[in-house]
């Protein structure tokens, strides 16, 4: 979050439907493109 505004829209739009973040992976493709993994509980 805070890197670009079009992913925090993204990130803030799977937050509000329930899904929390798991992991983030910086080094998987650089600082400034953070792999991010998000779940949610379906039961």
């Amino acid at each position: 979050m805070g890197v670009y505004a079009d992913y925090d829209i993204t990130n803030q739009f799977y937050q509000s439907l329930g899904f929390k973040e798991f992991e983030v992976m910086n080094e998987l493709w650089g600082e400034d493109n953070p792999c991010q993994i998000y779940v949610m509980y379906l039961g």
